[in-house]
């Protein structure tokens, strides 16, 4: 009797100790997949910034007469089938600065006669979010908060990477002019012409400021939409009005693609996942706000018409855009929003192809292919894009901002360990 009693125990330690490893496997199955996809979530960003970068806000005229251009749709009746979508892809080219942009720009390159891969000011703001966030970690400040956000833009400014690249210390406050106003009313200073309301900057136009700086912070909480929503809205010192609530949102959805198997779905069933979560985490209640609309649910619906209206043709879809922006400034909060995502439906969700035409447009042609970019790279993770585009942006990255790619992703899985087991950010 005590011998089969012993038989028992031991057979039941065994399952124990085997359901244990496979438990323990699957955790760090699943922890590599994610940091794969905070590689992703990076790489798409930086890539769609470099691809639009050498082009921004030039004339379609202009474009055209440089070589390999970006298609120029004109033909109503040319639709995005799948051959189109085949050639969409086949066009994603990284591009030298020096035929249209060979000069410095303080929003744009940092260097003249930019070489492929190179990036602009839409990736800077993600190096002043890993400022703050490797201060953070080095000196215990959790829980953060705008005035930390804002400090993060102080610091960078005083950083190595200034310090140590020629020219970079003219650019930065060139850059940083209107911003600087701002954080320094924020952290306590009234003198007025140094200091002005959040409220003033940009003339208190929501912009895609966030939608800019903001997007890796879903990678400290796959998953777990609501807290990567209040983490993002709560450092948004630089967004006013509903741009709040659209760049938190759209972080929410980002955490969610991350943790979402591209093999287990079609695209469209993805990107439905994808939008659920931006529409419906909402902590703050935005859709019970009486006698307006949710800003996010608006301009994802009208994403929705056109798309529908255009019926597959970018030219159609691009002429919808054109007249609902006809007097808006292109990097309002809503631009992105509506471009991207009206695009990737006609692309019948293909990713790749989605962000080629997002640049296709026109306007602001890095800012809407970056922001994609990073729903894109934390959905599939970095496979989907070409290995030597990949190659050639972590290279001007680290050459242009010392930037390290292993380097960054440590630090985001770092501080998403720590945020398992206490508040990172102040709400």
């Amino acid at each position: 009797m005590t011998r089969q009693l012993n038989i028992k125990l031991l057979c039941i330690c065994i399952l124990f100790i085997a359901a244990m490893e496979h438990s323990l496997a699957q955790q760090i199955n699943n922890t590599a997949i994610i940091r794969s996809k905070i590689e992703g979530l990076l790489l798409g960003t930086f890539i769609g910034d470099a691809l639009g970068g050498p082009i921004e806000f030039q004339e379609h005229a202009a474009i055209q007469a440089s070589p390999n251009p970006p298609k120029l749709w004109t033909d109503t009746n040319e639709l995005m089938d799948d051959a189109a979508i085949k050639a969409a892809k086949e066009r994603m080219y990284l591009r030298d600065y020096k035929y249209l942009l060979p000069f410095v720009q303080p929003y744009g390159c940092w260097s003249e006669n930019a070489p492929p891969g190179s990036v602009t000011d839409d990736s800077r703001h993600k190096m002043v979010l890993m400022q703050m966030l490797r201060t953070a970690w080095q000196k215990k400040q959790w829980p953060l908060t705008a005035k930390h956000s804002a400090q993060s833009y102080l610091d960078w400014s005083k950083s190595k990477i200034i310090q140590t690249h020629p020219g970079y210390d003219t650019l930065c406050p060139q850059w940083l002019g209107e911003s600087y106003k701002s954080i320094n009313w924020i952290m306590g200073s009234r003198k007025i012409g140094e200091a002005y309301p959040v409220e003033r900057m940009w003339n208190a136009m929501p912009t895609c400021y966030g939608q800019m700086a903001l997007t890796p912070m879903a990678a400290l909480y796959p998953g777990q939409p609501e807290k990567a929503y209040l983490a993002a809205y709560n450092t948004a010192w630089f967004d006013i009005g509903f741009a709040k609530d659209m760049v938190a949102a759209a972080v929410a959805g980002i955490s969610v693609a991350l943790t979402l198997d591209p093999a287990a779905m079609t695209n469209e069933q993805l990107w439905d996942k994808v939008f659920e979560a931006m529409t419906k985490t909402d902590p703050y209640d935005y859709l019970k706000v009486p006698w307006c609309s949710r800003q996010v649910q608006r301009w994802l619906d009208v994403a929705d018409m056109y798309a529908k209206e255009s019926n597959g043709s970018p030219a159609k879809l691009f002429a919808l855009l054109d007249k609902e922006f006809m007097y808006t400034t292109k990097w309002e909060a809503q631009v992105p929003y509506l471009v991207v995502f009206s695009i990737l439906k006609i692309c019948k969700y293909d990713p790749l192809a989605a962000m080629q035409l997002s640049i296709e447009w026109g306007n602001d042609h890095d800012t809407y292919p970056q922001f994609l970019g990073a729903f894109v790279g934390a959905l599939y993770g970095p496979g989907i894009f070409d290995p030597a585009m990949k190659a050639t942006v972590t290279k001007r990255l680290q050459l242009d901002y010392d930037v390290e790619m292993d380097e960054w992703v440590n630090t985001l899985m770092k501080v998403q360990q720590l945020g398992k087991t206490r508040q990172l950010f102040q709400n």
